[in-house]
């Protein structure tokens, strides 16, 4: 199984950057999103609030809540979304919260995706899971590098039909986001 590659450019991004599809998708329930627990004006919190029902506050809650124990969170049963630890986050927009230092490690990033892939093969059961690491401030080539090692550690049948996630752009890491 491979990983299908979304393409990257204007058009594309502002049609997810306002959500037209994925809002929908996981109000549907059709697909399973995985991304980063880091709060603000991005995809992922939109993603929460209005394709879960989630306010500012539980968003916040919860992905504090991931970020503090630095492990894997799902907020199934209520949407299909599981966050993986962020290195960093600001939950109000003069704050900084250092998780790690840096990016997590290859390891701890791969035992990151493979228990959003367990949460999917025990608990959502989508045959789509979408992992999005746009935009956040990480090495989008580090996780990719992750999720890609994590498929090939996974028992092949708790893996879903489609993994999709965009073509990386070096976004940053955790040592130039600020």
């Amino acid at each position: 199984m491979g990983i299908i590659f979304l393409k990257r450019g204007k058009d594309v991004d502002e049609d997810m950057a306002t959500d037209i599809g994925f809002v929908s998708l996981l109000k549907r329930g059709s697909i399973h999103y995985v991304s980063l627990a880091i709060p603000g004006l991005n995809v992922v919190s939109t993603n929460i609030m209005f394709g879960g029902g989630f306010d500012h506050r539980e968003r916040n809650d919860f992905m504090m809540r991931v970020n503090l124990a630095r492990e894997t969170g799902t907020l199934y049963p209520k949407v299909n979304v599981t966050l993986l630890p962020s290195p960093w986050a600001s939950y109000g927009g003069m704050d900084a919260n250092t998780y790690n230092e840096g990016d997590y490690s290859e390891a701890q990033v791969i035992v990151h995706i493979k228990d959003a892939f367990k949460a999917n093969s025990r608990y959502i059961k989508s045959r789509t899971m979408y992992f999005d690491f746009r935009n956040l401030g990480v090495s989008e080539f580090h996780y990719l590098s992750c999720l890609k090692a994590a498929m090939n550690e996974v028992n092949p049948e708790d893996l879903p039909e489609e993994v999709i996630t965009w073509e990386p752009r070096e976004s940053g890491s955790a040592g130039n986001r600020r």
